[in-house]
């Protein structure tokens, strides 16, 4: 009867008040309970989506938010449900995404949160959790990747951790300081192979103040300071091996003053002044002379560009749009030499060259293998789309050329030597010359000479063996994209030899003198067929330079070894020692340092 009696008297205290979306009344916006005497909000209120689903349900007492609360998507499921007490948060809530997953659940205290809270990745994995105290994080925080591995922990002390990130194999990503969720102070960046990527100051989550970054080799790739988290001052640019690939002046995060580029090995590749990113650009080749020239607008080629020859002849332009344009080259009579396109600084799709009488040569499509841009030859005319391709097995046969010998646009070839005298200190000196086609195929023909003792020309002592010959092996390699490393190659050989065994020793069987002295000579020769594996380095890739190769293998084959003199066991003991076996198994091991000489390219286009 209490109960009753309360909701009768509140009823004659208040009212219900209803507003809508349109003027004729017939789309309800809200539904709100007021008091008679001062109008304020006291007791159900509701408000709806346009399409008429529920947009939020509560209660208010005296204006109020008191009690439970719900909110909704305009699909209907949950949005958000909780508690107030006096207008404020407190107890338990629980958030949703629009698909009706769990997002999060925590404590509030009075609008702040206080407690353990948990937030979920739309899966329902679990994306972190920890405790808040007065809505600052304190104690240990996991994070998690959305497939449950973890990505991430801190520990907070009133809101600022130390925190750690991970990559999903569980190496150290990054790390650094975290104050009330923003990062601050010193951080570092970590490949996930381990080595520093990065390091330098955050202040109120932005960047800032002096930065470095490195290469995984641990040379220094970038350099500069940041400004709010702006890049800002001047800024140097290296490769790899510590050479300065570019510098300049930054400001906004943009160029901003004089800019210059270079070469690997040192010359100036390209200048420019900019205004907020935009600017005329001047790109040379390495000798010095004009490669092209343009404007850059936001780091990007815009409107015509004009690309020139070594000989400083015009021959190619190319128009541009957000770093984009199509490309037309030229001969020097004015012939059309190419025509394609070229979008951020890259030959991308078809490209179609010509022969110097106008005729076309082909179809071409550019891919790029480490930063150098190699024509691949396609077919001149594509075949269509056939139902019936099961009928024609040889097209699909065609297709599939090994990369090795594919021809390639503009590739380079070049003549490499190689030997290594430290092979003498165990009877042998490699002499190697091959025929080397970039990245794709090498054809290395290799000469032994044998000597054992290798530096005595004397005639043999009595009772000791000397041995002289040679070997032979013909060798095709099949080469790997050029690294920073090297280049991995795989390869098989036909190995010949000879070799020629000598021993001066008293004849004591024959009817004369023991004292006088008997030649004995055996021969050796040898046939093989061997598969290895092994890497070049080259000191300058596409121009001459040092290059060390090393392989290792093995091969079988066969040996036939003929000895020049009666057979007796005591002459029989002085070659002992030598491998008489009609199987040959030879291990293939090859350590020689070379020349590459000067390469050229096989076609220019």
């Amino acid at each position: 009867m209490l109960i009753v009696f309360s909701l009768f008297a509140m009823g004659q205290k208040t009212f219900v008040k209803r507003t809508y979306y349109d003027e004729e009344k017939t789309q309800l916006k809200e539904i709100v309970t007021l008091m008679k005497s001062d109008s304020s909000l006291h007791g159900k209120y509701q408000s709806l989506y346009l399409n008429g689903s529920l947009s939020v349900a509560g209660y208010y007492n005296h204006n109020l938010s008191d009690s439970t609360w719900i909110y909704y998507f305009e699909n209907g499921r949950k949005k958000m449900e909780g508690s107030y007490s006096q207008g404020k948060q407190n107890g338990k809530w629980t958030y949703y995404y629009e698909s009706g997953e769990l997002k999060a659940k925590g404590i509030y205290q009075n609008n702040i949160r206080h407690g353990h809270w948990t937030y979920y990745f739309e899966n329902g994995q679990e994306k972190s959790s920890g405790l808040y105290f007065d809505d600052m994080k304190e104690g240990i925080w996991n994070y998690s990747y959305e497939e449950g591995s973890l990505k991430a922990q801190a520990y907070f002390n009133k809101g600022v951790g130390s925190y750690k990130e991970f990559y999903p194999n569980g190496n150290i990503k990054t790390k650094g300081t975290n104050a009330h969720g923003q990062s601050e102070g010193e951080w570092t960046y970590f490949y996930e192979s381990g080595e520093i990527e990065a390091n330098g100051v955050f202040k109120n989550g932005l960047r800032e103040g002096p930065w470095k970054y490195f290469h995984k080799n641990g040379q220094i790739s970038a350099v500069g300071e940041f400004q709010n988290g702006e890049k800002a001052g001047i800024w140097k640019y290296y490769f790899s091996d510590g050479t300065i690939s570019s510098e300049g002046q930054m400001s906004k995060d943009q160029k901003d003053g004089y800019w210059k580029l270079y070469y690997q090995t040192g010359e100036v590749k390209g200048e420019g002044t900019y205004e907020q990113g935009s600017g005329d650009y001047i790109e040379f080749y390495a000798s010095g002379k004009q490669k092209a020239r343009g404007q850059i607008i936001n780091d990007k080629k815009e409107g015509k560009w004009t690309y020139f020859s070594e000989e400083g002849l015009e021959d190619g332009t190319a128009d541009f749009k957000n770093g984009r344009g199509d490309y037309i080259g030229y001969y020097p009579n004015g012939v059309i030499k190419m025509k394609g396109t070229i979008e951020d600084n890259k030959r991308v799709g078809e490209w179609s060259l010509y022969n110097p009488d106008g005729s076309l040569a082909g179809t071409y499509r550019p891919i790029y293998e480490e930063q150098k841009p190699i024509f691949r030859t396609t077919e001149e005319v594509r075949l269509k789309e056939d139902k019936n391709k099961k009928d024609k097995p040889e097209y699909r046969y065609k297709n599939k050329k090994l990369r090795y010998f594919e021809p390639r646009i503009n590739e380079y070839n070049g003549i490499i030597v190689g030997t290594n005298p430290a092979w003498t200190l165990i009877g042998r000196l490699p002499l190697a010359v091959e025929y080397y086609i970039q990245e794709r195929l090498g054809f290395e023909a290799q000469l032994t000479l044998l000597r054992d003792p290798f530096f005595t020309y004397d005639r043999v002592k009595i009772n000791s063996t000397k041995s002289i010959g040679s070997n032979i092996a013909i060798r095709q390699k099949f080469y790997h994209d050029d690294t920073n490393l090297g280049m991995f190659y795989f390869g098989h050989q036909i190995l010949g030899g000879f070799s020629q065994h000598h021993a001066y020793v008293y004849d004591s069987i024959s009817f004369r003198p023991a004292t006088i002295e008997r030649k004995l000579e055996a021969s050796e020769k040898r046939i093989a067929y061997g598969l290895f594996i092994g890497n070049r380095w080259m000191q300058r890739a596409e121009d001459s330079g040092f290059t060390i190769d090393v392989n290792i293998g093995v091969a079988i084959g066969r040996r036939f070894f003929t000895k020049d003199f009666d057979p007796e066991p005591q002459f029989d003991a002085h070659f002992s020692e030598l491998n008489q076996d009609e199987i040959y198994l030879p291990i293939i091991l090859t350590i020689n340092i070379g020349f590459a000489g000067p390469k050229r390219r096989t076609v220019s286009f």
